[in-house]
């Protein structure tokens, strides 16, 4: 199972619109099942007490991150959406 984390600011607002999208996004390209989404803070994936094996986040890229990460700024705006849901994609496609 793939973890994939999704952090905001607060973990609550943005986390949710990417989350969603992301979703669809998977589901619709046969990954239903093999990712759990997990939502939080920025905050807490810099504290270390998020682990995760992919990490979108809606704020520039946490300090000290040692797994692959994607912007989740193209899921809000549609700007270079496409380029973002490849890179998620494209690193499930790795992990299978």
């Amino acid at each position: 199972m793939t973890t994939i984390v999704l952090a905001c600011g607060s973990g609550i607002a943005t986390s949710t619109a990417v989350a969603t999208r992301v979703r669809e996004v998977l589901d619709e390209n046969g990954y239903a099942g093999d990712y759990d989404i997990v939502q939080c803070s920025v905050s807490e994936v810099e504290s270390g007490s998020v682990t995760a094996d992919l990490l979108i986040a809606t704020t520039d890229k946490p300090e000290g991150i040692s797994c692959p990460f994607v912007s989740g700024i193209p899921f809000l705006t549609g700007v270079e959406r496409d380029a973002a849901e490849r890179a998620v994609l494209d690193f499930m496609e790795e992990r299978r």
